[in-house]
């Protein structure tokens, strides 16, 4: 039988660390800015692709190639880090594409920490390695 005394000091020293621990906002450490793009006719101008990318800690190729299959548009590089897009595709689409990326190559699926690597292994198959929790996923190949 336990003694209600011990019990309500423990619950109180619990209460007290808790509040000593510093609240978060948010688990997600990863602020991705919006796609910055000039839609012209038909035609759609990504300038910050680059910069997000980086963010990501990810080839812009292997981005790029992933959105080209996303969207059906063909891609050209125009220097400064800027690509052209075919056909006009909004802002929201490109944030949704990107996000989606992040899902399926950059979030760890066991920990949803965005610490991870791309590795591909000798039969070819890549793979997503989380650098956080130590976790090895299978990931579809571009």
């Amino acid at each position: 039988m336990k003694e209600t005394g011990s019990e309500d000091k423990y619950l109180e020293w619990l209460d007290r660390g808790l509040s000593k621990v510093p609240k978060t906002e948010s688990r997600d450490r990863l602020n991705v800015p919006s796609v910055e793009c000039i839609s012209e006719k038909n035609k759609t101008i990504v300038q910050n692709l680059n910069q997000i990318a980086g963010l990501l800690n990810r080839d812009v190729k292997h981005l790029l190639k992933y959105m080209t299959l996303r969207l059906a548009a063909p891609y050209s590089e125009i220097g400064e880090g800027s690509y052209v897009f075919k056909g006009r595709i909004l802002p929201k689409q490109l944030d949704t594409v990107i996000a989606d990326y992040i899902k399926a190559y950059v979030e760890c699926p066991v920990c949803k920490r965005p610490d991870t690597k791309l590795s591909r292994e000798k039969r070819g198959i890549v793979q997503l390695v989380c650098l956080s929790c130590g976790a090895v996923s299978p990931v579809k190949s571009l």
